[in-house]
């Protein structure tokens, strides 16, 4: 299924239209209710300005290569994750939405022995080192 500019960006005003500052619980309701519309419009491949943006210049800083171990914050659907797998790095990708998470490992699943999927909220130090493995990131 295609979405068009006008559907992001309507997607996009719902979700920010919400007041500024809202707490970690409420941001990850809305990200729970919105988790498959956005799963739908990044596909497999991402948005063009993830793919031509976002993705060029993070990987040039990352320079993957199959020896690392790479943590990817906030991974969405994992299409990150994935491009990273490609290119033979193994990953840790958390997103704090169970839904998106679930649907992540759907999409990527592929690549189940490169990426470690999980649920975790970034902005809280003990689910972040809930994530530690025997391996540097």
């Amino acid at each position: 299924m295609e979405y068009s500019k006008e559907d992001l960006i309507e997607a996009k005003s719902k979700i920010l239209g919400y007041e500024e500052n809202i707490g970690t619980e409420e941001s990850k309701k809305i990200w729970e209710k919105n988790a498959q519309f956005w799963d739908n419009a990044m596909g497999d491949e991402s948005n063009e300005f993830h793919r031509e943006v976002v993705r060029p210049k993070v990987t040039e800083l990352l320079s993957p290569n199959p020896e690392d171990y790479i943590f990817d914050i906030a991974c969405g659907n994992g299409n990150y994750s994935s491009y990273l797998a490609q290119r033979g790095a193994s990953v840790v990708a958390f997103d704090y939405s169970k839904k998106m998470i679930e649907l992540a490992k759907r999409r990527q699943s592929q690549y189940a022995k490169q990426i470690e999927f999980c649920v975790a909220d970034a902005t809280d130090r003990k689910s972040i080192l809930e994530l530690k493995r025997n391996r540097a990131f």
